[in-house]
């Protein structure tokens, strides 16, 4: 994947000078990503705990390809043209410049690789020519009556790199199916409403969500090739679908081979369905998932069966509240040769009752007394007239015998206290 990167990174910096010197188009010199950058004005405004102006983070400094002469400190700040939902350029890029009343706007050129867009690393510095640069404060700035947009003058260092930390990654277009809404990043993430993206290309509307583009694609691919989503191998995915897409969801990880490390198998899941399709569903995956109820209820309905299905350990650490079971049919445990505890501590544990009249037998404990009961059985003595009687029943032998039977009483594999 390494060598995909340096070749994108390179192909992405020849033969991509543009050739337009209208006003509409612009090279970014420099972009304001936070709230410490030199080109924010001071204010006194309650509004900015720093003190500074930041309501102008995400705007840019901006070169209009017509202007070959102007210092890079001379150079207008330019605001996103849609604040509310801002593609940031890198350093390098050409943007398009949308003027409208008297503020003039950038806004991204999404051709060109999806990573990498039409940068060209230390364009400023190779291809327009170093103009006389004056000293002055961060705080000495100027309206243009051009653009209305703040400006300043300053040192600045001419090297235009793509981004402080900012590295090429390989990513792939998406494959479109007719009439598709897609919005993809540079990064991989992806949102795709789609009607049509099913084996048969049938009408059935659904919404894909991803949050990065899978490794085994990546791998695979050639920095042209068109890619789709991948369920089980992208990075977390919401699926909303519907009708005829199928969802090819398979648990936990699943490999280049296309096999998962998933052992568990549904045994007692009644009617576990055979093909994720022909519902409207939704599929939530990750490897990790956190769902928080910060204040109030979680609740959970479900019209038809459900259950738990995991390679893992399920437990349920209920710490300030007890619980209530309601089933209206069998209730079946297995622990296939494994223990189970019901441990109630001080606590009562309450069998086919909510009284205390009919206490359980202990089992050892009942062996015991009836050991020593049959035991003073056997020592009898009678007084009789004639004096008294010889030790133990006529049976002794009997009750003997019952005694050595007594531990067939006891459990081998069910215990209590």
């Amino acid at each position: 994947m390494n060598e995909r990167v340096n070749k994108s990174f390179r192909s992405s910096n020849t033969n991509k000078i543009p050739t337009l010197t209208t006003s509409n188009v612009g090279i970014v010199i420099d972009i304001i990503l936070n709230d410490n950058h030199i080109r924010l004005e001071e204010t006194d405004s309650e509004l900015y705990s720093t003190g500074l102006n930041t309501s102008k983070v995400g705007w840019c400094v901006i070169r209009p390809l017509y202007d070959t002469n102007s210092s890079e400190m001379d150079l207008s700040l330019y605001p996103p043209y849609d604040s509310l939902s801002i593609d940031i350029p890198l350093n390098g890029e050409v943007v398009e410049l949308i003027k409208v009343g008297n503020v003039t706007y950038y806004k991204r050129i999404t051709r060109g690789e999806l990573n990498l867009g039409n940068v060209i690393e230390n364009y400023n510095k190779s291809v327009f020519s170093e103009t006389e640069k004056e000293n002055v404060g961060s705080s000495d700035y100027s309206k243009t009556s051009q653009t209305g947009i703040t400006n300043s003058k300053g040192n600045s260092d001419r090297d235009t790199k793509i981004g402080e930390y900012f590295e090429p990654n390989p990513v792939n277009r998406l494959k479109l199916y007719e009439g598709d809404k897609i919005i993809q990043s540079r990064f991989g993430q992806s949102i795709r409403f789609s009607g049509y993206n099913n084996a048969e290309n049938k009408y059935s509307p659904s919404i894909l969500i991803r949050n990065r583009q899978s490794s085994v694609s990546l791998n695979e691919l050639k920095e042209g090739d068109l890619t789709e989503e991948d369920i089980n191998r992208d990075g977390s995915t919401i699926a909303m679908t519907s009708g005829k897409y199928k969802l090819t969801f398979q648990p936990g990880t699943v490999d280049d081979g296309g096999s998962t490390n998933f052992e568990t198998k549904p045994e007692h899941f009644e009617q576990y369905p055979s093909e994720l399709t022909g519902y409207d569903q939704m599929l939530l995956s990750s490897e990790r998932i956190i769902i928080s109820s910060k204040s109030s209820e979680f609740i959970v309905y479900s019209k038809g069966n459900w259950g738990f299905i995991s390679d893992g350990i399920m437990s349920i650490d209920n710490g300030k509240g007890g619980a209530n079971l309601d089933f209206n049919g069998d209730v079946r445990l297995t622990t296939n040769d494994f223990n189970t505890y019901i441990l109630g501590d001080k606590g009562y544990i309450y069998l086919n009752t909510e009284e205390t009249k009919e206490p359980l037998a202990r089992g050892q404990t009942l062996i015991d007394i009836m050991g020593e009961i049959i035991d003073a059985i056997n020592q009898q003595v009678y007084s009789t007239p004639s004096g008294p009687t010889l030790v133990g029943p006529n049976n002794k032998s009997d009750f003997s015998k019952i005694k050595a039977k007594l531990k067939e009483i006891l459990s081998s594999k069910n215990f209590t206290e």
